[in-house]
């Protein structure tokens, strides 16, 4: 009777001592958990920004192009002027 008191008190103070260990990692656990979380949300507010960013200079690069072109029509429009101003004189 003894022995199978002693083996089960062994077995309860093992369960125990797990339960013990198994809190604290859990509890390790959540506080990961919560930085991860904190990590990611840190993360998807500087993805938006970024993303703004790019739109911005998306717009910006259409911009360039469309004045670019419409230089390249001036220069051009001028170019002709000067040449029939040539023509004449």
């Amino acid at each position: 009777m003894d022995n199978n008191l002693n083996a089960l008190e062994a077995k309860v103070l093992e369960a125990v001592e797990l339960i013990k260990s198994l809190r604290s990692e859990n509890q390790r656990l959540d506080e990961r958990c919560g930085d991860l979380a904190a990590q990611v949300q840190e993360l998807e507010e500087r993805k938006q920004r970024l993303e703004q960013e790019l739109a911005e200079i998306g717009q910006q690069a259409a911009d360039s192009e469309m004045y670019e072109a419409k230089r390249k029509e001036v220069e051009d429009k001028v170019g002709g002027l000067l040449a029939q101003l040539e023509a004449l004189g």
